[in-house]
């Protein structure tokens, strides 16, 4: 399908329709099929009640698909098709990307998890890569209101907010070990007023600027939601090479708390 892109906004935001063929995308649809199955799902026509009966039989089965798909040739091949590193070239203007593989992120986002959504943030103090930075977000299958697709507040993206780096939790409240810096709370009003939940189809890419307020909404079901997120910056801006590539290479946040400590409002440390 030919690329076209829409709803950009100041720069910030652009969908680029059926930019990543439908060869790449059936075949990471069926590896993660295979993946759950031989973690002891049963056979099922439908990924959805795959990944239900392997959840229903063993989670921890579950999670060790979660990160074994990041690991496949399928994942490797959609974050860097030709179409998409061309995308990102041709937005950040740059001649060569940098792309540290830890930022590229495969999520399962089952239906009926409160937990699974993912707070009011900017990807700006998660990756740390040049300033221009963008994300490409696009979905495994079909993604919208009804399974809680990424949410979006372009018209509040003007800046760089403060954040507040808290620990992840489980449905209890007990500490996951990692940590999130989610957007200060006072803000999330204005967010909830401002947010537009995009529509995707497998093949669809939603290519947008590090300042994007942006939050992945509570899924409510029936259907799971399944996608891939990529970062790429310019390898050769100044501000990146200056501090000789650093960016995020685990939790902690550093090096966004070196370079905008007066952003930091607060900080769980245990």
């Amino acid at each position: 399908m030919t690329q076209t892109a829409e709803s950009r906004a100041g720069e910030v935001l652009s969908i680029h329709r059926g930019l990543i063929p439908a060869a790449l995308m059936d075949e990471a649809v069926e590896v993660l099929g295979a993946l759950a199955m031989a973690a002891g799902a049963p056979m099922r026509d439908d990924i959805d009640a795959q990944i239900t009966a392997l959840a229903a039989i063993d989670r921890r089965r579950l999670g060790r698909v979660y990160d074994a798909m990041r690991e496949t040739a399928a994942f490797r091949a959609i974050v860097t098709c030709g179409p998409l590193l061309a995308a990102a070239k041709a937005r950040l203007g740059c001649a060569h990307l940098h792309s540290p593989f830890q930022h590229c992120v495969f999520r399962m986002d089952l239906a009926g998890e409160p937990w699974r959504g993912f707070g009011w943030h900017q990807d700006y103090a998660y990756n740390m890569l040049s300033l221009d930075y963008v994300t490409a977000w696009l979905p495994l299958t079909a993604t919208g209101p009804h399974n809680g697709s990424i949410q979006a507040a372009p018209a509040a993206s003007d800046r760089v907010y403060p954040v507040e780096i808290r620990f992840k939790r489980d449905p209890t409240g007990a500490s996951l070990g990692t940590r999130d810096a989610f957007i200060a709370e006072r803000f999330q009003t204005v967010f909830d007023a401002a947010a537009q939940t995009l529509e995707l189809a497998p093949g669809d890419v939603a290519l947008f600027h590090n300042r994007l307020v942006h939050r992945s909404g509570f899924n409510p079901g029936p259907r799971h939601r399944y996608s891939i997120q990529a970062r790429f910056g310019d390898l050769l801006a100044a501000e990146v090479a200056d501090r000789g590539w650093a960016h995020r290479r685990a939790d902690g946040f550093e090096t966004f708390k070196a370079l905008h400590p007066e952003l930091v409002e607060l900080e769980e440390t245990a």
